[in-house]
């Protein structure tokens, strides 16, 4: 009995068919650098977690918001996040700091979303902080609109959630 070839018995139909099958190079784009995607994670993240400060401003630790961000588009990283933070100076922590910190470290494309946002208006740099700029209502009126119409569930209810772990300077420290 002759062993059958997928690949050759798609062929074999695909010529017995009169068609030519074609084989592309390119692969489709992970949504991790897709930069629309980038923006809602980040003004979500800004929104749930960005505290007013004394002059009515939103604003940010521009580390946080990167850590934020990153553990929310990677949903699977949250229990690592947990870990990490009640790790407190044990042996794992020194692990677990390497492995989120070499994301971090290798996240320029976050970089250049932050840049953009800038450029935009809807933040701006004071010192280590983000701060919500001139056209902030941005995130707010975005971040409703993906409520009520329950889109990027998976991401916001990561960033819900890490508003449980408490996140250090220290965690923070070297970014």
């Amino acid at each position: 009995m002759k062993e059958s070839n997928d690949l050759g018995v798609l062929a074999q139909l695909l010529q017995g068919g009169g068609a030519s099958p074609v084989v592309t190079a390119s692969a489709s784009s992970s949504t991790i650098y897709d930069v629309h995607y980038r923006v809602v994670v980040n003004a979500c993240a800004f929104e749930i977690h960005g505290r007013t400060d004394t002059q009515g401003h939103r604003r940010i630790s521009a580390n946080r918001l990167k850590l934020l961000q990153f553990v929310a588009i990677r949903p699977w990283l949250l229990p690592g996040m947990r870990e990490w933070a009640d790790a407190k100076g044990t042996a794992q922590q020194s692990l677990l700091t390497q492995r989120f910190r070499r994301g971090f470290l290798g996240d320029v494309v976050h970089e250049r979303v932050i840049d953009l946002l800038i450029a935009h208006g809807a933040l701006t740099r004071g010192g280590v902080f983000l701060v919500s700029g001139e056209s902030s209502t941005t995130f707010s009126k975005l971040c409703a609109d993906l409520a009520r119409d329950e889109l990027f569930q998976d991401e916001r209810d990561t960033l819900q959630e890490l508003l449980a772990v408490r996140i250090t300077n220290a965690m923070l420290e070297g970014w």
